[in-house]
């Protein structure tokens, strides 16, 4: 088991381990399907990460369990669990994802993914990083349940924050009732990014602290400059002014507390838990109920299309703090500047080696990567 210090650095107090003879939940939602279903041949595409089936027996550093659904030319939905059937795809040369499990031999791969892309419409590209006993199990039924949700909500064209919000309530409220999943002390964080290819906006919601970086490249640069990159999100930590503030006057009022080695987490008046180390997650419901939590998402709009007037090259990143723990933005996206297929794969071997470099070889947080060309 790895030294306290170095645990340290884990979202939960104590480690991350899964309940004796637990089971993924079975979370593939029929609402998908009818999204898939709904468009024509080709045409939407949903890749997302599915609970490795051998769990916490996948080796550290391998890639995560993938769930494929797309339409087949006679109008079927085809569920697929590799990537063959992508091969002619357009979209696979835009877009690059990776999903490590890091070296946590008593859980699974806690992170999820999901990207779904409906050509010539829109794409929704999101990260979450579970945590706690089963929080392998909230992010994968978050990535599809908040998808899906987002997906079908009426207004999500013309009121793209409205349907955002009102998408992460819904989630958090369908968590707090599934009865396949244990959420007490469990959860995972949320940054999606959805592009309105028809406007050209690109629009980034988050909760945690995966984070979501945008990098733009003039005409006469072939490198991703500090004055170029920007962050979009702002890891939700509760030591930051508001957040603490608003945990201390919520109802019941949690606290903030510095764990003496790298965070402040966030505790119940009533005792020493849950000791979170942010202050917005999916789940989380002891926290949320008595420790000040929230799901509520910020919410930032780029315009994608002013940015293509100015500069050549724009990249979007989304990666779980597996990466960020580590790497700034400016060095993670240097590996995106020259046309490269490995980018991500170099992104998570170099997260990975960071990790085992600080840990002395003792411990590294599951990594994800996606990196959108757009």
């Amino acid at each position: 088991m790895a030294s306290a210090p170095t645990r340290g650095r884990m979202s939960v107090v104590g480690a991350a381990i899964a309940p004796d003879g637990a089971k993924a939940a079975d979370v593939r939602r029929p609402a998908l399907r009818e999204i898939v279903q709904a468009g024509s041949f080709g045409k939407v595409v949903c890749v997302m990460s599915a609970t490795d089936a051998d769990r916490n027996r996948r080796k550290s550093f391998a890639e995560k369990d993938v769930n494929v659904l797309r339409l087949s030319e006679e109008g079927e939905v085809l569920a697929e669990t590799d990537l063959s059937g992508l091969a002619s795809w357009p979209p696979r040369s835009k877009v690059r994802w990776t999903c490590r499990k890091g070296l946590k031999p008593e859980a699974p791969n806690q992170d999820s993914f999901s990207i779904m892309v409906s050509e010539g419409d829109y794409a929704i590209y999101g990260v979450y990083d579970g945590h706690g006993p089963c929080g392998h199990d909230i992010s994968d039924y978050a990535h599809e349940f908040l998808m899906a949700t987002f997906v079908a909500h009426p207004r999500r064209e013309e009121a793209v924050e409205q349907a955002l919000l009102e998408s992460f309530e819904a989630t958090q409220k369908k968590i707090r009732e599934e009865k396949s999943l244990d959420p007490s002390t469990s959860g995972t964080t949320c940054t999606v990014a959805y592009h309105d290819y028809k406007k050209d906006q690109l629009w980034i919601a988050h909760i945690g602290d995966s984070r979501a970086v945008f990098g733009t490249r003039n005409k006469n640069s072939d490198a991703f400059d500090k004055a170029s990159i920007r962050e979009l999100t702002i890891d939700h930590k509760p030591n930051l002014p508001l957040e603490k503030k608003r945990i201390e006057e919520s109802d019941p009022p949690g606290r903030v507390v510095f764990d003496g080695y790298y965070n402040h987490r966030v505790f119940s008046q009533k005792g020493m838990y849950p000791g979170l180390n942010m202050s917005r997650a999916f789940g989380d419901i002891v926290a949320h109920d008595e420790a000040g939590l929230v799901a509520r998402p910020d919410v930032v709009m780029i315009d994608v299309a002013k940015e293509r007037e100015k500069f050549k090259d724009l990249t979007l990143l989304l990666c779980s703090d597996g990466v960020w723990e580590f790497i700034d933005p400016q060095e993670a996206l240097k590996h995106f500047e020259f046309p490269d297929n490995d980018g991500v794969e170099k992104l998570a071997q170099k997260s990975f080696q960071s990790w085992m470099n600080d840990s002395e070889g003792e411990i590294s947080d599951d990594i994800t990567v996606i990196c959108v060309k757009l």
